[in-house]
């Protein structure tokens, strides 16, 4: 089994070993890099973890001349993770407005939806309103553009008010009853990964709206589905749903 696939298969320690490995000779090669932050995040070592995915967002970014900081909201997720929240904040800012002046030219398929729900869940969860309403300006700006077609644009929509949490659902599974996608495709990576962001922001457009129970007990759904590893959200969800 190759080490990506053990990590997909939660056997980190295995998968950290053979990267560590790899590592002795590639020193500078980035994706090595993250894959073994990676495995370190899901043992929970977060500040190996958080140490790996800054090494290797410098040397991308430095290879592409700053164009290309892919690692960003990954390193904002982790340093949410270490209650490190006004760090948190500054690296999602930094990452939303990268791509919104063309700076950082990395980007998910909806063009950066997923950079700027992760600074609205921390500004909800802050109760800042101002960087809330933050990626809120930037998320209009990116729902004008044709390619928020694109998974996760239905996300960003959805915190717009332009798409139900129906349609966000029906969108992933190909059906709007959450409870029927979640039992057809949990076992699905690519639907769960879906289901995980979705899960996720549902919880807490429910805090955002003062429904501060059905945010824990959603995030707590969440939590409860496999690790997809690739969705920071579930690291998030999972922290929340022990926090208290």
């Amino acid at each position: 089994m190759k080490p990506w696939e053990m990590i997909l298969a939660h056997r980190y320690e295995e998968a950290a070993s053979m990267y560590q490995e790899k590592l002795r000779s590639q020193t500078e090669d980035s994706g090595l890099l993250s894959a073994h932050a990676t495995a370190m995040l899901g043992l929970g070592r977060l500040e190996e973890a958080l140490d790996g995915f800054i090494r290797a967002n410098a040397l991308a970014s430095a290879q592409l001349k700053g164009e290309t900081q892919p690692y960003l909201k990954t390193i904002g997720a982790i340093l949410w993770l270490l209650r490190k929240h006004d760090e948190s904040i500054q690296t999602f800012k930094m990452a939303v407005d990268g791509i919104a002046d063309g700076s950082i030219k990395f980007a998910d398929n909806a063009g950066g939806v997923s950079q700027g729900l992760l600074l609205w869940c921390a500004g909800v969860s802050t109760a800042d309103e101002e960087v809330k309403n933050h990626s809120l300006r930037y998320l209009r700006n990116v729902a004008k553009k044709s390619r928020i077609k694109y998974w996760p644009g239905v996300l960003g929509l959805f915190l717009l008010g332009k798409k139900t949490n129906e349609e966000v659902i029906q969108e992933v599974c190909g059906t709007s009853d959450l409870d029927m996608g979640i039992s057809r495709f949990s076992t699905d990576l690519l639907k769960r990964r879906g289901l995980v962001k979705a899960l996720f922001y549902f919880a807490v457009r429910k805090r955002d709206e003062g429904d501060e129970q059905g945010c824990r007990a959603t995030m707590a759904k969440c939590a409860s589905l496999e690790n997809p590893v690739l969705e920071e959200e579930w690291f998030l969800a999972d922290a929340e749903s022990k926090s208290r």
